[in-house]
């Protein structure tokens, strides 16, 4: 065999050489050429265009009506609950605010309170009702019902000649007792109506003020009737922090 000339190793490693350097190409692929839209299709985009922009009109339109309608719901929201209310104020309670001295301290000046209008009246529960005789309105404690025979001697309550117990006043009691006076005076049914009656009449309540000394009740003018009763005291609910039930 002859041996490769100088010039022959040269040639083959240039040869080489360039087919290194060639890019190489992947098998089976080929550039894709974008094709231009043609005619129809350029309609087709522009009337998906068209309708995205009416769908984005309608769109803020609908949200432009949801919030007036939302208003309006709103509005009409709002007349139906105080209505309601109203009505229920007239049908099943009041909410007034009490003026006087009275009721002190378990009711006091300015106390805005919760009235139950379908309670059922019981003694020693506080009542809000139409004073007789006058356009005003109070707040007293039952203390006697129909048909029974009331009267205090020194400071003790007698229903039916039977001593009862006044809880509420255990305080005013005590300090009174230190000081050698009276939480209330004497009086009877009797000494009340002139001697015309002995007991209170049916339909009839005795009412007293917890501020015996300060209180215009049923000793100034007289047992008041069932139906000035407006309803029963079941709570006082301004000033928050004085709430309670009673």
């Amino acid at each position: 065999m002859k041996k490769a000339s100088k010039q022959d190793l040269v040639t083959k490693s240039k040869k080489k050489n360039e087919e290194f350097q060639k890019p190489k190409t992947k098998v089976g692929t080929k550039k894709k050429k974008r094709n231009k839209p043609t005619r129809p299709q350029a309609a087709k985009q522009k009337q998906i265009r068209i309708k995205k922009s009416s769908a984005t009109r309608k769109h803020k339109v609908n949200h432009r009506f949801s919030l007036k309608d939302f208003g309006k719901e709103l509005g009409i929201t709002i007349i139906i609950v105080i209505g309601l209310f109203l009505l229920s104020s007239q049908l099943f309670f009041a909410l007034p605010m009490f003026e006087g001295y009275g009721m002190a301290p378990t009711v006091s000046d300015g106390d805005r309170v919760y009235v139950n209008r379908l309670k059922k009246v019981r003694r020693f529960k506080l009542v809000y009702f139409n004073v007789p005789n006058s356009k005003e309105r109070s707040i007293r404690r039952v203390v006697g019902l129909p048909g029974e025979e009331v009267s205090y001697k020194n400071d003790q309550l007698l229903i039916d000649q039977q001593p009862i117990v006044e809880r509420f006043l255990a305080t005013a009691l005590y300090r009174a007792k230190q000081e050698e006076e009276l939480v209330t005076e004497d009086f009877s049914i009797n000494q009340l109506s002139n001697g015309q009656q002995q007991r209170i009449p049916k339909g009839k309540y005795l009412v007293l003020g917890d501020n015996r000394h300060y209180s215009t009740d049923s000793r100034y003018y007289g047992m008041i009737d069932k139906k000035d009763i407006i309803g029963v005291v079941e709570t006082r609910i301004w000033p928050i922090y004085k709430w309670r039930s009673y």
